[in-house]
């Protein structure tokens, strides 16, 4: 089976973490300060604060802006349900608006419509590779927290998925554009949101006691991010070859493609076909044949709620025709090839010979 998603990993993570264990400092140290610092050189930040995680890096950001009881954090139903726990753990509630049909990422015109009184932030993240619209976001003047998760190396313009929001945000669990097995990172360029973040990222040797969190990164988990980060333009140039080559292959199939511009780019962190027909049978014919493709999120978070799919309408029609293919850096030629012949095969007669072949 070629799996939807899976890390990329070599000889270089496996030298950097053995000089961590040899040099027996394994939990938060100089490696974690030297990613920290590695990442705001990559986005041009002031400030980097390595955490455990990306729920971690959610609810620590919503914590560091003085989000709390009583105030609404706006973010989309089409995505992780991450996002969630983070609004509900430090007290706030979630106000869920729908996407844009065009890329998945959150509705500018539906975000608009529900600002309200209560609404202290909105949780942006870009869907799948694909930058979201924030130049429009910041226009509205509402506070941004950026989650750049899927789309670490992505432009909107000239400016970086991640140097937006007044935080911003990564997770680098096992299958994301890159990883420390677990792991994340908040960005901001606020002294005082910074100093917040390391406050709350560790409880111990404290004068005052106040809620804090053991929420750090370790020796171990850095080393092996800062050789990720130099693969990242190999690894983006990697998902882009596969997406091309997904795109030649699936030209002329009743399926609406992944796209792109030169305002807003994608670094295909998922490869998201619309599928108007019947999009359960392409799932279930490329698992019969060994890939493993796979909707791209488990759940919508209104579902979660109690909320009706009438009040969602492009996130509940996404639910419908959205299938993921597998696309990562590690991919084989071999497997792209067996995924590319499965989905020609999925064409009728007509469509067949209008495809390239992609086995040499």
């Amino acid at each position: 089976m070629i799996p939807h998603s899976r890390p990329t990993l070599g000889e270089e993570e496996k030298k950097a973490c053995a000089e961590v264990l040899d040099s027996l400092q394994i939990a938060q140290g100089e490696k974690v300060r030297a990613f920290e610092q590695l990442f705001c050189d990559l986005l041009q930040r002031r400030y980097a604060v390595a955490v455990s995680s990306g729920t971690s890096a959610l609810t620590l950001s919503l914590l560091a802006l003085g989000i709390s009881k009583g105030d609404e954090v706006i973010c989309p139903s089409f995505t992780c349900v991450a996002l969630l726990h983070a609004i509900h753990s430090v007290g706030a509630e979630p106000a869920l608006v729908d996407i844009d049909p065009e890329d998945f990422n959150i509705s500018v015109s539906h975000l608009k419509k529900r600002m309200g009184k209560k609404t202290k932030a909105v949780i942006v993240p870009h869907a799948f590779g694909r930058a979201s619209r924030m130049n429009e976001i910041l226009e509205l003047g509402i506070r941004v927290v950026e989650d750049g998760t899927q789309a670490l190396g992505a432009k909107v313009g000239e400016k970086k998925v991640g140097s937006f929001g007044e935080v911003s945000l990564f997770s680098f669990y096992a299958t994301k554009m890159i990883t420390t097995g677990e792991g994340g990172m908040i960005l901001t360029d606020s002294s005082r949101v910074a100093k917040n973040l390391l406050d709350l990222r560790d409880y111990d040797k404290k004068e005052r006691y106040q809620f804090r969190t053991n929420s750090k990164m370790t020796d171990l988990e850095a080393a092996m991010g800062i050789e990720q980060v130099s693969k990242l333009p190999l690894f983006i140039k990697r998902r882009r070859e596969i997406a091309s080559r997904f795109q030649e292959v699936l030209q002329g199939l009743e399926a609406t493609l992944p796209s792109e511009n030169a305002d807003r780019d994608h670094v295909y962190y998922r490869y998201v076909v619309r599928v108007t027909k019947d999009s359960q049978s392409w799932l279930e014919a490329l698992h019969a044949r060994g890939i493993d493709a796979k909707r791209p999120i488990f759940k919508p978070l209104h579902r979660y709620l109690g909320f009706p799919d009438s009040l969602f309408p492009a996130t509940d029609r996404a639910i419908k025709e959205a299938c993921s293919l597998p696309i990562y850096p590690s991919l084989s030629s071999e497997e792209l090839g067996q995924i590319c012949q499965t989905l020609q095969g999925e064409g009728n007669s007509a469509q067949k010979k209008r495809m390239p072949a992609l086995i040499r």
